[in-house]
């Protein structure tokens, strides 16, 4: 009985503490000890080859006030020097006090923050005890390097407009993806007179993509609301420019250019470095997109090249995807591993799929 009083008188204490408050809502209570957090990492770069292992565990003590009170806890991610506007929140308990991120939901908060895929990045790190909006408590602010990975959607055309046909794993051509909206991807090349859609994955039919009329339309996983083709009236060259997010697309007449006996790729990323190029191939259908299956790439620079030669070269400051320019800069390479290459020589653009 007397247990069950003191639990009543509590109770009645901390709801008098909060029916005390002013108009604005704010609580005021003595923090009898801070809140402390720690990480098991302080340099992490992130892969997505393991997306679902552990990437980093955070371990916090929670703060201790005058009065019983039951708060709620979260840990507050961001970039180093915004204080934490625009953070990302992650719940938590009291109890383990602990926090364990895998490799993708680390890398999903980062790139939400605006961090660049491939580049180490500064964030901070506080757990954060709060009541509601005006009542918050923060422990120490932790320090971390992280670089993120890339997780991008590749796109590629099947259909018998394409060279591949309506085969859904037949080396079929890649889209360029925008090296900054990613969801906008581009091809510029021949096409038969004939029709096309868009694949998400090699070897899948869904998702894939298409239209509804004159809108961009996605089916579902399971192949429903599959969208009807995009139609190439007449055989020639064509430039394809796709958004996924803003669902538009356009199709307009182009033109053919230079056919380059030889590309390769070269760089100190390459197998070979700066010696010797890595040739890459292409096709009588689409001549002008040249393609290396599976190179592996070390963490360096790299660029496009005809004839074994200087004389005609391009690049650029983008890694993974981009618009290649003559003598242009050398492309970052910041992730290693075997990767599939692309390159188109009407408009520059490339993109590296790593597999």
């Amino acid at each position: 009985m007397k247990k069950i009083i003191n639990i009543l008188l509590t109770s009645m204490l901390f709801l008098f503490v909060f029916s005390c408050v002013e108009e604005d809502d704010k609580i005021v209570l003595n923090e009898v000890s801070e809140g402390n957090i720690s990480a098991d990492k302080s340099t992490l770069v992130l892969n997505n080859a393991t997306p679902e292992m552990e990437a980093i565990k955070f371990s916090y003590t929670i703060p201790t006030f005058d009065v019983l009170v039951v708060p709620q806890y979260s840990i507050e991610i961001g970039l180093k020097g915004k204080n934490f506007s625009n953070s990302q929140s992650i719940s938590t308990t009291k109890d383990p006090a602990t926090l364990t991120l895998t490799h993708k939901t680390f890398n999903e908060q980062l790139v939400a923050l605006g961090a660049k895929p491939g580049e180490e990045t500064d964030i901070e790190v506080r757990l954060r005890t709060f009541f509601n909006q005006n009542a918050n408590y923060y422990s120490n602010v932790l320090s971390l390097k992280v670089t993120p990975f890339v997780d991008l959607k590749n796109l590629y055309l099947v259909g018998d407009a394409t060279e591949a046909g309506w085969n859904n794993n037949n080396n079929n051509p890649v889209l360029f993806r925008d090296p900054v909206n990613v969801n906008k991807f581009y091809f510029r090349g021949y096409f038969a007179a004939g029709a096309f859609k868009v694949l998400e994955k090699l070897g899948e039919w869904h998702p894939q993509w298409g239209v509804n009329g004159s809108v961009v339309s996605v089916s579902n996983p399971n192949g429903s609301n599959e969208p009807g083709v995009f139609s190439i009236p007449s055989a020639g060259y064509y430039s394809f420019v796709i958004d996924i997010n803003l669902k538009t697309f356009s199709l307009t007449p182009s033109t053919s250019g230079n056919v380059y006996s030889t590309i390769g790729i070269i760089g100190s990323s390459t197998p070979d470095g700066w010696n010797s190029d890595q040739d890459m191939v292409t096709s009588s259908f689409n001549p002008h997109v040249w393609k290396i299956s599976n190179i592996s790439l070390t963490v360096g620079e790299a660029k496009f090249r005809a004839n074994n030669d200087w004389g005609t070269n391009w690049g650029s400051n983008t890694p993974f995807s981009g618009i290649a320019t003559s003598g242009g800069a050398n492309i970052p390479v910041n992730e290693a591993g075997n990767y599939d290459v692309y390159f188109n020589d009407l408009d520059g653009r490339y993109i590296f799929v790593k597999k």
